[in-house]
């Protein structure tokens, strides 16, 4: 290839760190490429007092770039997708390129203020209305109960991640919100150029303040993103197809699918940076799951977490062919295991083994429900991360007054950090009930209580459709009433949905719900029409994502 590709980007580290992936990747595809690198300041990088949504003009990231890019100065600019208009620029295309990062928002938490019992506000550091909107709403929930009585005080921050960073630590504010995205590529070693002294240092500075902090994964049933967070744009000239059919070869197509649902929907509200409305759509084996809350600017109240099934449920026949319904589930008693000499870690295939209350304090916690949070000497002090299996757990562990770090919010297993999280690694050990080893599980477990039935199971012979809890309610019921084998079954994702695929076989009618509640929605009866069930708050939504 005799031409050079040119590309344009803001000079902020993570900009050019975006820049530095598309390059990486665009060497391992076309070796023989050649490739120069051009970086500017954007005129939204100038002013750092203004919040984004005050300033007025659409693309303050984003349009001196463009205009380079139309120009003819630079044949690509490269993107941080959600800075980009959502209307899009005349003679030019927009390209996704590469995996998207995590969506979601952390949050982070000064050490000091964690020793504050009830204070009388929270200060928390944002310029992002629909951060304010949906945090002020849920987030007294997340936070341990010492802050119950305290009022949530948002104060706006500009700056790149450094320098947000920076001002908060010298500030009086208690947390800061950040897109996690920005932070785990600041903080990874895999790109072009993370060897400079600009990364060494950045990753110096980013490690140091997180020791320094707690922190929490903000789940995006209850806070989605702002629409392409986390994903990398191209923009390019709509008649250079030299360029167009090099970019393009970079992308995912789940990833753009994804976005382009969630840019739709935005501008369906008129979009902007001062929307108070986020959108995050998850793209999983099960189909698709979409996020929606805020507040337009009309007044309409947005609260919607629904599924779009790969695997839909046929329809029931009447509610007495249903199984369980709305408090119908078997009562059982959940008794804590003595804990004075350490619990029982087990594994598949390995040797059970006591483990010591400090041993456990030394590990990451995966809490599979409140009952099952280990009871260890408060003056043994747990050095590890707490990670919850869904929301009402965390609810009930903040009532506790515990930190929780984050959730799998309800999504399974497969959600849970790998290997590191913001450099640091991690060891998550799933804390449940005696007999759960009977669950393949890549996880060790620590055995923190016992089960027992409070009454006789029901009588499940007529019964054809089934949402089961876990994967042991599952097994019970089909050891009682094996006649159920050939039935309509549901569950969540993860591994009780990998046991009942195992038990049932790859022929077996089985359905993935995000949620009990979803299931319901989904039986088809004029029962559940137009019902609010939990999280399920709107039937038959417009937006499908395809």
């Amino acid at each position: 290839m005799s031409r050079v590709l040119k590309i344009g980007s803001r000079k902020s580290a993570l900009a050019k760190l975006q820049t530095y992936l598309v390059l990486d990747a665009l060497r391992k595809k076309f070796p023989d490429l050649s490739v120069e690198l051009y970086f500017r300041e954007a005129s939204g990088d100038q002013d750092l007092q203004t919040p984004l949504w005050k300033m007025g003009t659409r693309g303050v990231f984003t349009q001196d770039l463009t205009k380079e890019l139309v120009d003819g100065q630079v044949d690509a600019v490269v993107h941080s997708w959600k800075d980009l208009d959502l209307d899009g620029h005349p003679g030019t295309t927009i390209l996704g390129v590469l995996d998207r990062a995590d969506q979601r928002d952390v949050l982070l938490w000064k050490k000091t203020s964690r020793d504050l019992v009830s204070p009388k506000q929270l200060k928390l550091q944002t310029s992002s209305p629909r951060r304010e909107f949906n945090l002020g709403k849920f987030l007294p929930k997340l936070l341990p109960s010492r802050y119950e009585t305290s009022s949530l005080v948002f104060v706006p921050v500009r700056g790149n991640i450094q320098t947000r960073i920076r001002k908060w630590m010298e500030s009086d504010a208690d947390g800061l919100v950040l897109a996690k995205a920005a932070l785990d590529r600041l903080l990874s070693e895999d790109f072009p150029e993370s060897d400079s002294l600009e990364y060494q240092e950045i990753r110096k500075f980013l490690s140091s303040s997180l020791k320094e902090s707690l922190f929490q994964v903000l789940p995006l049933s209850l806070n989605p993103s702002a629409p392409a967070q986390g994903a990398i744009a191209a923009e390019v000239r709509s008649d250079d197809l030299w360029s167009l059919n090099i970019l393009k070869s970079l992308s995912d197509l789940r990833t753009v699918s994804a976005v382009e649902e969630e840019r739709r929907i935005l501008r369906s509200y008129g979009g902007g940076c001062h929307q108070k409305i986020g959108v995050s759509v998850l793209d999983r084996p099960y189909g698709r799951v979409l996020y929606r809350r805020g507040i337009s600017d009309a007044g309409e109240l947005l609260d919607l977490e629904t599924q779009f099934s790969d695997t839909p449920a046929p329809a029931a026949r009447a509610l007495s062919y249903c199984y369980p319904l709305p408090g119908e589930a078997v009562k059982q008693k959940r008794i804590p295991l003595d804990s004075e000499n350490g619990y029982v870690l087990t594994a598949d295939g390995k040797e059970d083994r006591i483990l010591s209350p400090q041993s456990l304090a030394e590990l990451d916690w995966l809490v599979t429900r409140g009952n099952a949070y280990p009871r260890i000497d408060r003056v043994v002090k747990h050095e590890g991360l707490v990670w919850t299996s869904g929301l009402k757990t965390w609810f009930q562990l903040a009532e506790r007054d515990v930190w929780v770090n984050g959730s799998l919010d309800a999504l399974g297993e497969d959600e849970l950090p790998q290997g590191s999280l913001f450099g640091k690694p991690v060891r998550f050990v799933k804390c449940t009930h005696v007999g759960s080893t009977e669950i393949a599980s890549g996880l060790e477990r620590v055995l923190t209580y016992r089960v027992q039935p409070l009454e006789e199971h029901p009588d499940l012979s007529a019964k054809t459709h089934f949402f089961w809890m876990s994967a042991s309610q599952f097994d019970r019921a089909l050891s009682l009433y094996p006649q159920i084998r050939d039935r309509n079954h549901a569950c969540g994702p993860g591994i009780t949905y990998d046991h009942i695929r195992k038990v049932l076989g790859e022929t077996a009618r089985l359905s993935v719900f995000i949620h009990y509640e979803s299931w319901l929605q989904s039986l088809g009866l004029k029962e559940f029409e137009g019902r609010k069930l939990g999280n399920q708050t709107e039937k038959n939504p417009t937006e499908s994502p395809t």
